[in-house]
This record gives C-alpha cells, structure tokens and sequence, in this order.
C-alpha cells in the first residue's frame, strides 16, 4: 500500500509541475505571437491544453513509479 501513495503523490506532483509549465510556455508564446502578428490570441488556450498534459504526465509518472517501485529488487535483512 506504500508503494501505490508513493506513487500516487509521485504522479500528483509530475502533473501539477507539467500543468504549471506548459501554461507558462503556452502564455509566452501566445504573447510573442501577438507581439508579431498584431493579433490578440485566446488567452485561455493556456489552460485548455495544459489539462489534457498535465492528466497525461500525472498517469505516466504514476505508472513509471509504480512499476520501478514493483520491479526493484528486495533488500533481504
């Protein structure tokens, strides 16, 4: 049961910092978008398509760390 927490707080931190990323990112270049092209963006479009990464990034770290944590070899005491 220890492992699956680990793994969970593991994958909750993987998604928050990749959602917080890919809005930073995403608001960059929407601004430089519109500081050339004269166009004013959707500005939540930042946020739109950072949820689907961050879900994805969440359920990868989950996994790989739930799998690490299964495969690694047990200490004998």
């Amino acid at each position: 049961m220890g492992k699956f927490i680990v793994s969970a707080g593991i994958g909750l931190a993987a998604g928050l910092i990749c959602f917080f990323i890919s809005v930073a990112f995403l608001a960059l270049l929407l601004l430089a978008v519109r500081g050339v092209s004269g166009v004013h963006p959707d500005m939540t479009l930042p946020y739109r398509v950072a949820a689907p990464v961050a879900l994805l990034a969440a359920l990868t770290g989950f996994t790989v760390s739930l799998v690490r944590s299964l495969r690694a070899p047990r200490a004998v005491s």
